[in-house]
């Protein structure tokens, strides 16, 4: 990714990296996060969630992720094969992962980074893997406090 490219990512909101990478589709300005509210309750399309997680081959363990997005990949293409959405409940979980995801590249500065430390343990979260805590709301309040405290330089 050129500095140039990068810049212009950085200038988008978690929020708007978060929707384009799920859905696609870039927020404008004039949308709210109601919009967005409205985009998970009709339930995110079965093709862009399995085009995320393959862009996430780095991820190591899969039962993790699988857990994380609530989700058996089984099921997933068993979705697609009916042109089905996912529930609201199921697209809330892939949000939440997608834009913890979106925020720890913020942090670390690139994917893979990001990745890596959706995977490891951390000091921070008590030895949990964000990727298993982010399933519930509160775990997924955890890891975000955490992440701020990070990008902030606090470590306590």
């Amino acid at each position: 990714m050129s500095a140039a490219e990068s810049y212009a990512q950085h200038e988008l909101s978690i929020r708007e990296r978060t929707l384009e990478r799920l859905t696609g589709k870039r927020m404008s300005q004039a949308q709210s996060d109601f919009e967005i509210l409205e985009v998970i309750e009709k339930g995110l399309s079965s093709q862009k969630i399995i085009d995320f997680v393959k862009s996430l081959s780095l991820l190591h363990d899969q039962k993790a992720l699988i857990k994380a997005i609530g989700l058996s990949e089984r099921a997933l293409y068993r979705r697609i094969k009916k042109s089905e959405p996912l529930t609201a409940d199921q697209s809330s979980r892939v949000w939440r992962f997608a834009e913890i995801l979106t925020k720890a590249e913020d942090v670390f500065g690139d994917s893979v980074e990001a990745v890596r430390w959706m995977s490891t343990p951390a000091l921070g979260l008590e030895g949990h893997k964000p990727i298993n805590l982010i399933t519930t709301q509160v775990g997924y309040e955890l890891v975000n406090e955490f992440l701020n405290r990070l990008d902030y330089g606090v470590y306590i």
